[in-house]
């Protein structure tokens, strides 16, 4: 399975990692070491997926790609789906940040990273 994004193909992915966060509230005790600081796990978990690629085609369909991208981070994402090639499981996401860089020796090749925030919108 190819990873995907909104139905949009990712290309080749050379790498996804995954950052799950817990978002403990921290408060340290003053005067005192950190085994005495007090941690509570109430705010719950949220999870940032950073992936890694390369598109390859011709140049009108590597625009495409990066307005396809850019159109779905428009300002009031509704969540899309990203289909992961590495854990073949779908999550609800939206964009935090799309960064894509022409490759000078090759006009037919960008390298992308895509910053993904899971969760639902309100």
């Amino acid at each position: 399975m190819a990873s995907s994004i909104g139905g949009k193909s990712l290309g080749d992915v050379s790498s996804e990692s995954s950052t799950k966060s817990s978002n403990l509230f921290q408060f340290p005790m003053p005067l005192s070491d950190s085994d005495a600081a007090i941690l509570m796990d109430i705010f719950g978990t949220s999870r940032t997926i950073t992936i890694e690629g390369v598109k390859t085609g011709e140049v009108a369909a590597l625009r495409t790609f990066v307005t396809d991208i850019e159109t779905i981070q428009n300002g009031e994402q509704s969540g899309s789906t990203f289909v992961s090639s590495w854990t073949n499981v779908n999550k609800t996401v939206l964009i935090q940040d799309f960064t894509h860089t022409k490759v000078s020796a090759n006009e037919n090749e960008i390298n992308y990273t895509l910053v993904l925030e899971e969760g639902s919108v309100l």
